[in-house]
């Protein structure tokens, strides 16, 4: 009597539904799995509660010298709005931005000093001159990057009159024809640009040069030097003070004094 051949598995059946946790690599894939998020909680749990330990409080905030135009209390004011945490928790980038809202601070650095201080750093703004605004309006000033910025005016700077765009501009002219006067031992009290870019200016002594647009056929740079070089002898042969000068001639320029006016040609 013939003997029966064994009957198959099919794949599937009964005898393969144990197969996943009979393997010894997926067992070891699904254990490495748990040990490492295990490790991350544990890791975040750590630090979280490290930085909530009161060993690491904030001891002070330091400054790296002492401002030339901010109070102590203004310091102090910053300071508590500042630190919304302990040395470690503390937000290092919504400090700088506190510092900065500073009136004449330009640029804040904050950095955290071991084992628990806030070093801040500020530049302020060098102010060179103060910039026109309307009545009622907060005052401004620039600084030596042509930046302008709010602040309370010093009077014993010169102004700036023209559109806020051309605050570089500007100062960049008057360092130039600053330069320029010296020779007559003049000092630039306003300095206006209008619309039109015609340039004004209006002297320590009261006189005022009308300047005009720049061209460069006759560069004011050139009308000024041609003027700086020949008033003193204008001067001279007037006996009277210069009251006024148009330079936008291009081949000498006109001036009023006291009681005439009169043509002045090279």
């Amino acid at each position: 009597m013939a003997s029966k051949a064994p009957a198959r598995r099919k794949p599937g059946g009964p005898a393969d539904e144990g197969g996943l946790w009979e393997s010894p690599r997926a067992l070891t894939m699904i254990a490495d799995c748990i040990l490492l998020l295990a490790g991350a909680a544990l890791i975040y749990a750590l630090v979280l509660g490290v930085t909530r330990l009161p060993l690491l409080p904030l001891q002070a905030v330091m400054l790296d010298r002492a401002p030339d135009h901010l109070t102590t209390a203004q310091i102090e004011d910053a300071a508590r709005r500042a630190v919304n945490g302990n040395f470690l928790t503390t937000d290092i980038e919504r400090a700088r931005e506190v510092f900065e809202q500073l009136p004449w601070v330009r640029n804040a650095a904050v950095r955290r000093i071991w084992p628990g201080f806030i070093e801040v750093e500020l530049e302020e703004h060098r102010a060179v001159a103060r910039w026109w605004v309307p009545d009622n309006a907060p005052a401004r000033m620039v600084n030596t990057q042509g930046e302008l910025f709010a602040a309370d005016h010093d009077r014993t700077l010169p102004l700036f009159i023209g559109p806020d765009e051309q605050a570089s501009k500007m100062l960049q002219r008057h360092l130039e024809w600053s330069a320029t006067l010296s020779p007559l031992q003049r000092r630039i009290d306003k300095m206006a640009l209008t619309r039109r870019e015609a340039w004004q200016l209006l002297l320590d002594d009261g006189s005022r040069i009308e300047l005009g647009r720049d061209d460069d056929k006759t560069p004011i740079s050139a009308r000024l030097t041609r003027y700086v070089t020949t008033q003193p002898a204008v001067s001279r042969e007037g006996a009277q003070k210069i009251l006024y000068a148009d330079l936008r001639y291009p081949n000498g320029y006109a001036i009023r004094t006291g009681s005439t006016a009169t043509q002045e040609r090279p």
